[in-house]
């Protein structure tokens, strides 16, 4: 089995009943990349990869993070995802898709966030206009339950306002300009981080349709307990970028990369 730069490791798609292998012909360049960093998520990794079409303009990267449920077996059903590992960390399993990944436009994807066709006409709108450097859509979290559409309802005017987009708002950013700011960080917020370094060269977009993520946090951990922990984050994360130097002005996109490069 061969392996890429920084102990990326691509994985081929096996047998599966639930798809044909893509047929053969030229190789295309894809304008989208749409990157997914995972970590067993099997029970709901098929409904997001069912919303991916293969498409010509389109690359789909299912990043894993040593997933030890079916996540695998899972993506193997789809054969036009192209599935790698990579070390554990959200900010850098989505650098290690960036760093292979050829569209011109690169597509952050939370596993239990769907992309449907409109969004992907948005997507593909965005990326033949060049005035646009980067952006995310609005967010519905599901269920649609009274609590979860206050919290929605205040993350989309945090957006409006304060352009903070989260990644479970899959966020994509210009493949030039995001080699530019090196990245992800491998800490987390990662993606909020990122967000905030975007501001030095360019407005992050807001879109709709909104996008519908897991509302499971708030399910699984109280309401309450949910969101007084995000904005906890939030706060302390804004602390430490005005009062200490934890968070540099550069991401690390290409960390350890000249030491680990595996042949095949």
């Amino acid at each position: 089995m061969s392996r890429a730069v920084q102990d990326i490791r691509e994985i081929k798609p096996g047998i599966c009943s639930a798809g044909g292998m893509l047929a053969s012909g030229p190789p295309s360049i894809p304008t989208i990349s749409i990157i997914l960093p995972v970590l067993n998520e099997a029970p709901i990794l098929a409904e997001t990869l069912s919303g991916l079409p293969g498409a010509s303009d389109l690359e789909i990267l299912l990043v894993d993070g040593g997933s030890s449920d079916a996540t695998r077996q899972v993506a193997a059903c789809f054969p036009h995802v192209r599935l790698l590992t990579a070390p554990r960390g959200r900010g850098a399993q989505m650098n290690a898709g960036a760093r292979i990944a050829r569209g011109d436009l690169l597509v952050f994807l939370h596993a239990d966030t769907t992309l449907e066709p409109q969004h992907l006409v948005v997507l593909r709108m965005a990326a033949r206009n060049p005035g646009v450097a980067a952006g995310a859509f609005e967010l519905a979290l599901s269920p649609p339950t009274p609590f979860l559409k206050f919290i929605s309802w205040g993350a989309n005017w945090r957006c409006r306002i304060f352009r903070l987009a989260y990644g479970d708002q899959a966020i994509f950013v210009r493949r030039n300009l995001f080699f530019t700011l090196g990245g992800f960080a491998h800490k987390r917020p990662e993606d909020l981080d990122l967000v905030i370094r975007l501001r030095r060269f360019t407005r992050l977009r807001l879109f709709t349709p909104p996008v519908t993520s897991s509302g499971r946090s708030w399910l699984d951990y109280g309401n309450l307990r949910t969101s007084g922990s995000h904005w906890f984050c939030l706060a302390r994360h804004l602390a430490e970028r005005l009062l200490t130097r934890r968070w540099p002005p550069m991401g690390q996109l290409f960390a350890g990369w000249a030491n680990r490069i595996h042949p095949d």
